[in-house]
């Protein structure tokens, strides 16, 4: 059986290839021998229809998921038509230059002149993974002929896999660990995956469909939801970000530029869509748009690393590998949490019963969420008591391979002979360790002092001092956690090289949303309302905070208002600047300082009535 099974699976994937190896002949040979183009391409199909029965009855050894986009080849028209217009109108008004420093002649293979960073980012700053892909490009040719799903097997990805939908065009990232509850909180954001200028936006949309067989599906725009469309560098290729949630749009207009990792907006679930998720798209071909050449968006699969992939080279800075094994959360409880059913993606209301504080004889219920646990291995939780040595093991298996998957919960208890403190539950999955921390009699403050090392943290219910030094190394990692404040003390070091956390998700705040991060060698406070301004009013934020020179400004107020943003170092000289602009109450910006060196910047928001500052720590 195990060889039969290869045997299908390689028929499977020299068809896939065969396919493509048509479409190549095909249009080489018709531009060297029109008049007998139907011999070659009558010779390839027989030969492909021949193979196709075999191929058609491989197995799959991971569970297909049900799809959550719906995004179909009914829209792939309009969508060509709607971006090459709009691309011809902005070079009309002047909004788009005619021609590109990286023009390619009409029908030349584009090598890969773009490069994409990943179109994500957490404003939570987890120490887990936030997302994972569902679908990729469809990649079977057949799935192109006739636009039905009717066949499971009439679909494959870059890797020969079955992860997409019958003529699916992107990528769909879905958020985790559950989706409706980060598109509710808006907390993970889409950001542009390069630079470019944006050439078509649409936004109004109902940002919660959760029937991808509603009447949404069949009509345009609101197909695809909330969206921006990006022209990038080369003038020839497009970014698509679709679903987003209504009103978090950029207050960029078409025709403005934005550099790669730009806010675009709120991943949700407008348009198409069953679940909040993005769909993210790439086309090329718009290198003649409005000048007189049909040569619109052909759809690109920006991965390469694959069995199947048809692209030579990869699109992306660091290609997200096709399994990409990683903890989706870890959590405490007071009950067993719910979970969503599966197919039932109207379910929009978990009660999760988070809790991070417990008493003697009270209930302890630990899950884990999985993302690619795909191996077979047997995975080991372990339990660590405040001095560090070890409490409670189990071990949990995934027997059905699915790629989104919890493990059935831990429940414990403590009795007298436990000690209080903050004890440390953890596994080490795909390379890396993660942990969540809980609390037994949770104390009200403490005082800390002296080096730490190693993997540690400190949770109260209301404040932290310390003047603690952790040394420079990748393995320390030390977290503080308290529900009102953290505070520095002159003394305090954390080294370049160590990581280091306080936030304010303490005893009694196991939901909070927001991570105040601190800033080494100086006496600060870190407490439940954001870090801001002089004034100490909950208006400017600079975050994440430290920062790895990517951060984003973001400085709310009454009414509209004109401001500019002035990035200075510490010896006063601007080193980023952002001119003066009308904004609607909501000022959000994406800063890239991450070419200046590390150290500790002043974030200026400047206008005629006043001027506010805050500080971010770049390392």
């Amino acid at each position: 059986m195990k060889s039969y099974s290869l045997l299908h699976n390689n028929l499977q994937q020299f068809v896939l290839k065969l396919f493509i190896m048509k479409k190549k002949l095909v249009a080489f040979y018709a531009s060297m021998h029109p008049g007998n183009i139907k011999i070659w391409v009558c010779t390839i199909v027989l030969l492909v229809s021949t193979t196709i029965a075999f191929a058609q009855t491989r197995k799959t050894q991971v569970p297909k998921e049900k799809g959550i986009c719906g995004i179909t080849s009914a829209y792939s028209s309009f969508v060509n038509k709607r971006v090459s217009d709009k691309i011809a109108a902005l070079k009309a008004m002047g909004k788009l230059p005619n021609t590109f420093s990286k023009m390619v002649q009409p029908g030349t293979a584009l090598a890969t002149p773009v490069s994409f960073r990943f179109p994500l980012a957490d404003i939570k700053h987890r120490d887990y993974a936030s997302w994972r892909i569902m679908n990729f490009l469809d990649l079977d040719p057949a799935s192109f002929d006739d636009g039905i799903n009717t066949n499971p097997n009439e679909v494959a990805d870059y890797n020969c896999g079955n992860r997409c939908y019958d003529y699916h065009t992107g990528i769909d990232i879905v958020l985790e660990p559950y989706y409706w509850k980060e598109k509710t909180e808006q907390s993970i954001w889409v950001i542009a995956a390069a630079p470019g200028i944006i050439v078509d936006k649409h936004d109004g949309e109902f940002d919660e469909q959760c029937d991808p067989d509603s009447t949404t599906c069949s009509s345009e725009p609101s197909n695809r939801g909330n969206y921006v469309v990006i022209l990038h560098d080369d003038g020839s290729t497009a970014s698509f970000y679709m679903h987003m949630v209504q009103n978090s749009l950029t207050n960029k207009q078409e025709g403005d530029r934005v550099e790669a990792g730009d806010y675009l907006g709120v991943a949700g679930s407008s348009g198409c869509s069953s679940g909040p998720h993005l769909h993210f798209e790439v086309r090329t071909g718009y290198i003649n748009a409005g000048v007189g050449y049909e040569n619109t968006g052909t759809v690109v699969d920006p991965f390469a690393n694959g069995t199947c992939a048809v692209s030579p080279s990869s699109w992306w800075i660091n290609e997200p590998a096709y399994n990409d094994p990683a903890v989706l959360t870890m959590e405490s409880h007071s009950s067993d949490p719910e979970d969503f059913t599966e197919g039932n993606w109207c379910d929009k209301t978990l009660l999760l019963y988070p809790k991070n504080s417990f008493i003697d004889g009270e209930k302890i219920y630990l899950r884990t969420k999985f993302r690619d646990w795909l191996d077979g291995s047997t995975a080991t939780f372990n339990i660590y008591k405040p001095d560090g040595s070890l409490w409670r093991t189990y071990t949990r298996t995934n027997p059905n391979d699915n790629r989104a998957f919890i493990p059935t919960d831990a429940i414990y208890a403590f009795t007298a002979l436990d000690p209080a403190g903050t004890y440390r539950y953890t596994i080490t999955f795909g390379g890396k360790t993660y942990s969540h921390y809980f609390t037994k009699d949770c104390i009200f403050s403490t005082g800390l002092s002296g080096a730490i090392t190693g993997q540690k943290g400190y949770m109260v219910s209301y404040s932290i001092s310390s003047s603690q030094t952790i040394s420079s190394s990748s393995a320390n990692y030390i977290k503080y956690m308290a529900d009102t404040k953290v505070i520095l003390n002159p003394g305090f070091r954390a080294t370049a090289g160590c990581r280091f956390v306080a936030n304010t998700e303490g005893c009694n705040n196991s939901t909070a949303m927001n991570a105040s991060f601190a800033e080494p060698e100086i006496a600060n406070a870190i407490t439940n309302e954001p870090v801001v301004d002089n004034n100490k009013t909950p208006k400017l934020l600079a975050f994440p905070n430290p920062s790895s020179g990517i951060f984003t400004v973001q400085y709310k107020q009454d009414g509209e208002f004109n401001a500019a943003i002035q990035i200075r170092n510490i010896m006063g000289q601007i080193v980023y600047n952002i001119p003066t602009r009308r904004y609607a109450q909501h000022l959000q910006q994406q800063v890239n300082i991450s070419n200046k060196p590390k150290g500790i910047y002043l974030v200026e928001i400047i206008s005629a009535e006043k001027r506010i500052s805050t500080k971010i720590l770049i390392q």
